[in-house]
C-alpha cells in the first residue's frame, strides 16, 4: 500500500483556528481542512509546511511545534498527516486553490464538514 505523508498548519488566532475549504474538482472536494499538503522527496515536514502554505496562501509561516500524527487509508493508499501549531509571520494572505476559508473557535469547526483526518484533531486543540 502506498504511503503519503502530509503536513498540516494549525493556525491560532485570539483563541480561532484558521481551516480552509478544498476545491471542489479535488478529491474531497468541498470539504474542509487545515491547510497543508504532501511531504515531497527530501523535505523535512517543516520545509513542506512552508512551502504548501506560500503555494496555497502566499503566507509566510514559522512552524511552532508538532502536536499529531493521524493515520486514515483512502483510495488503497495510506495517508500520514502530521498536524503542526504554527504562526502566521506574513502580512499577505490570499487564498490560491481554495475556495473559502474561516476562523471559528473549536466548537465552531465541529459544525463544519471537515476531512476525516482533520475532525480528529478537534479533540486535541
Amino acid at each position: 500500500m502506498k504511503e503519503i505523508d502530509v503536513v498540516a498548519a494549525v493556525l491560532n488566532k485570539d483563541g480561532k483556528y484558521f481551516i480552509a475549504r478544498r476545491p471542489l474538482d479535488r478529491q474531497l472536494g468541498g470539504l474542509w481542512e487545515f491547510p497543508g499538503g504532501k511531504v515531497e522527496s527530501g523535505e523535512t515536514h517543516e520545509e513542506a509546511l512552508v512551502r504548501e502554505m506560500l503555494e496555497e496562501f502566499d503566507a509566510d509561516v514559522k512552524v511552532c511545534r508538532f502536536i499529531q500524527t493521524i493515520q486514515k487509508v483512502a483510495h488503497e493508499r495510506k495517508i500520514i498527516l502530521h498536524f503542526y501549531h504554527s504562526e502566521l509571520i506574513s502580512t499577505r494572505f490570499e487564498m490560491k486553490e481554495h475556495i473559502d476559508m474561516f476562523w471559528g473557535t473549536v466548537d465552531e469547526l465541529k459544525t463544519k464538514e471537515l476531512a476525516p483526518g482533520d475532525y480528529e484533531i478537534l479533540d486535541y486543540l
